[in-house]
């Protein structure tokens, strides 16, 4: 081996071959600084993504605008979802609006004014007797002998098989009604984005009795889509029939619950969004654009049927009058005789985005 190559010789060789290496590297300090630099960064960074996602969260904010009659009076009202709650100035009969600039979408309801109901509700009372009538079992039982055995107060029948005897004597009606008038016409139209457009709304009025509804009008300025329009509803007309033992309320609870005389209920509200939950609760009446109610004859007087049972042909006649169910309602609202018909109920507009 040579002098040169001694293990000592070759090990310090070594040493300074690293030592140049590494005489190119980062200062202490210098990673110091490069540290404090990405820590600031780091800090930054949730500040920034926060100040992003809060900007977004309004850009989407959610609302309403509503345009309808309280009374004879055409309101208007904005809110948001954040429970905003404005009522713009209405001048005349018709309410105007600018969506706002970040809505990313925009929904138009409308609904027609709802059509009167028909006049010519009447009534005509007599004194009637039916019966007696025989029958031999419970299902040929009349709806007044099945509240009587209900509640356990018919007669023991002296034959075999049992064989009853009913009737019924008192005052007897035939009430003449007016047909109810139509529900305007529901439509509604999707805006992918409205961008400097000024809506325009006309709610229709509802029509008085035996008239029809009243169109409403919405007016797109600057808009492809230039008007949607809801029509009014039809008036009621004709008149229905309906026969009845006046005893107590029960003839005026019917007359008031008959599906052709009632009013034609609207299907607006079930589009609207009401939101009864949130801040953004509507102030349309879930009445809007129903039609109007059709007239009736109205018996306001004290009227009673006497109803008899007999258990066979010798039997005693007993009055079983008290066991005949009566159901009660208020029917004093207009008076004696004829109830006029009523009108229909006005249209209205709603936006939401």
């Amino acid at each position: 081996m040579r002098q040169d190559d001694s293990p000592e010789r070759i090990r310090l060789g070594s040493l300074t071959a690293i030592r140049e290496k590494n005489f190119g590297g980062f200062s202490i300090a210098e990673m110091l600084v490069v540290m404090l630099i990405m820590s600031l960064i780091v800090i930054g960074i949730p500040a920034i993504h926060f100040k992003k996602t809060e900007l977004k969260t309004k850009r989407s904010l959610h609302g309403r605008f509503e345009c309808y009659y309280a009374g004879e009076t055409l309101q208007a009202y904005y809110t948001n979802e954040e429970g905003a709650d404005n009522t713009p100035a209405v001048t005349g009969s018709e309410c105007t609006f600018t969506p706002p600039k970040n809505a990313t979408y925009l929904l138009v309801h409308a609904v027609g004014g709802g059509g009167g109901g028909a006049p010519g509700g009447s009534i005509n009372i007599i004194n009637k007797v039916d019966g007696p009538n025989t029958y031999t079992t419970a299902n040929d039982f009349p709806e007044w002998m099945k509240d009587v055995q209900g509640s356990g107060h018919l007669p023991e029948s002296e034959v075999r098989p049992p064989s009853y005897t009913g009737k019924r004597q008192g005052s007897y009606a035939t009430i003449t009604y007016g047909n109810a008038g139509k529900a305007g016409e529901t439509k509604s139209m999707f805006f992918p984005k409205l961008t400097n457009t000024k809506i325009i709304m006309k709610p229709g009025k509802g029509g008085l009795a035996g008239h029809p509804g009243f169109d409403t009008v919405v007016e797109f300025e600057n808009a492809q889509t230039s008007t949607l329009t809801a029509k009014g509803g039809a008036a009621g007309s004709g008149t229905g029939q309906y026969p009845v033992w006046l005893d107590g309320d029960t003839p005026m609870c019917t007359i008031l619950e008959l599906e052709g005389r009632k009013g034609n209920p609207s299907d607006f509200t079930e589009s609207i969004e009401m939101d009864e939950d949130t801040k953004m609760i509507s102030k349309v009446q879930a009445s809007a654009g129903s039609g109007g109610e059709g007239s009736y004859g109205n018996a306001t007087g004290t009227y009673t049927v006497r109803y008899t049972i007999k258990g066979g042909p010798s039997a005693e006649e007993v009055d079983v009058s008290d066991y005949v169910s009566k159901p009660s309602c208020d029917v004093s609202s207009c008076g004696t005789g004829n109830c006029t018909a009523g009108n229909g109920q006005d249209g209205a507009v709603v936006i939401l985005w």
